[in-house]
């Protein structure tokens, strides 16, 4: 059976409706929809009692992402576009519920609703009696939309399928916390904190700890306040690595160096974004994949310039060796994760990091020395992850 949700968005303060508002390079309405596509909502339904010409843009870029969305005037319009037996998830307006909530409230039974205490800190959400608010979700079917839609006249519509299900007995599912609601420009601001906040990820590497990860939440703000979307610094760090690692093969140290500074930030910032919008990260394979190869490719080049000006034949060997030890300890770290231990140390070398652990000795103008520390790093990385897997093995 086709799941869907039927979306409020009629609200507003007398600038527009609070749908469109901006929120982290988006608009409300397209984080309220992308969240539930991701919980495998396949067809969203929104209410909306007059159409501003600025809904076509996120209706525009929702349809464009294949996720499955649609506008209607009124409860009626909804009701014929439903069958009577389905599934209806109901949001109110502008709240973004956390995932968790929704996966709940969708093994539910019909009709359902989530609450929250009634204390100071939930007097913004509707109070549905003397002990409970509503959480902004609902579950129903398409027939008790259809007999709400019969009986509305001027009343709310949210609202009135709220109480019938109030008065019905519905099942309660408590939300773990208050849902988001982003209805105002205070509680935009707020909203996108939180936003941010739950995108945090773990630190990977020393340099994305310590630089990259700070750098990614200063830089946030400025991409929100740009609408940015994800493709733009995916696209970016593609770009930058393979010219990072053509201009290494032809010998520009510094013209290989810097493209890789830049692409480590840009990378995370994809995936940032891509997190707070609910959207899919593009280009996963060659995002993974264009920085090995494009590393590969700058210390070939970095390694035949050396054992050019030195003629010692060792440097084509280091050169040659470091993107197989990075490819082999990708490979190893896949098959760990394979196995049930998918956490790493920060310490184990990764292949933006080494732009990273360069930079003092390029500073220097000691790239041999440079060269010859990745290469020790990896190496020891990769002994370390290879005795990891062995011990995996023999533990059974």
């Amino acid at each position: 059976m086709t799941l869907t949700a039927l979306v409020a968005a009629y609200g507003g303060d007398g600038e527009g409706l609070d749908a469109l508002r901006p929120l982290a390079g988006a608009t409300v309405i397209e984080h309220q929809v992308r969240r539930l596509a991701a919980a495998g909502i396949e067809r969203t339904i929104l209410l909306v009692d007059d159409w501003p010409p600025a809904l076509a843009g996120p209706l525009g870029r929702l349809r464009a992402d294949g996720i499955g969305v649609d506008a209607v005037r009124s409860l009626a319009d909804c009701a014929d576009r439903v069958a009577a037996d389905s599934r209806i998830l109901i949001l109110a307006d502008a709240c973004l519920p956390e995932r968790a909530l929704i996966d709940r409230m969708l093994q539910a039974p019909v009709p359902a609703l989530a609450t929250l205490p009634d204390t100071p800190d939930t007097a913004m959400f509707e109070r549905i009696d003397a002990i409970a608010r509503w959480a902004g979700v609902a579950l129903l079917d398409g027939r008790r939309v259809a007999e709400a839609a019969a009986m509305l006249g001027e009343w709310d519509p949210i609202s009135t399928m709220l109480r019938r299900a109030v008065q019905e007995t519905a099942t309660r599912v408590e939300a773990p916390a208050a849902p988001l609601l982003a209805d105002g420009a205070q509680s935009i601001l707020s909203a996108e904190a939180g936003l941010v906040a739950a995108s945090r990820e773990q630190p990977v590497g020393l340099a994305d700890r310590f630089l990259i990860l700070p750098l990614v939440d200063l830089a946030l703000p400025a991409l929100f306040a740009r609408h940015i979307e994800p493709l733009l610094p995916a696209a970016l760090t593609i770009l930058l690595t393979v010219a990072g690692g053509l201009a290494g093969i032809a010998g520009f140290r510094w013209f290989a160096l810097i493209p890789f500074l830049i692409a480590a930030p840009l990378a995370r910032m994809a995936t940032r974004l891509a997190t707070v919008q609910a959207r899919a990260l593009p280009y996963p394979l060659p995002l993974r994949l264009a920085p090995i190869v494009g590393l590969g490719l700058a210390t070939l080049g970095l390694g035949l310039t050396l054992g050019q000006q030195s003629h010692q034949w060792g440097w084509y060997l280091v050169a040659a060796a470091l993107p197989l030890l990075f490819g082999a300890l990708h490979i190893e770290r896949r098959l760990l994760g394979w196995m049930g231990e998918a956490e790493d140390p920060r310490w184990l070398a990764r292949v933006l990091d080494t732009p990273w652990l360069m930079l003092p000795f390029a500073i220097a103008g000691q790239w041999g020395a440079g060269l010859a520390t990745v290469g020790g790093y990896a190496l020891v990385s990769l002994g370390w992850t290879l005795r990891r897997t062995l011990k995996r093995i023999s533990a059974g």
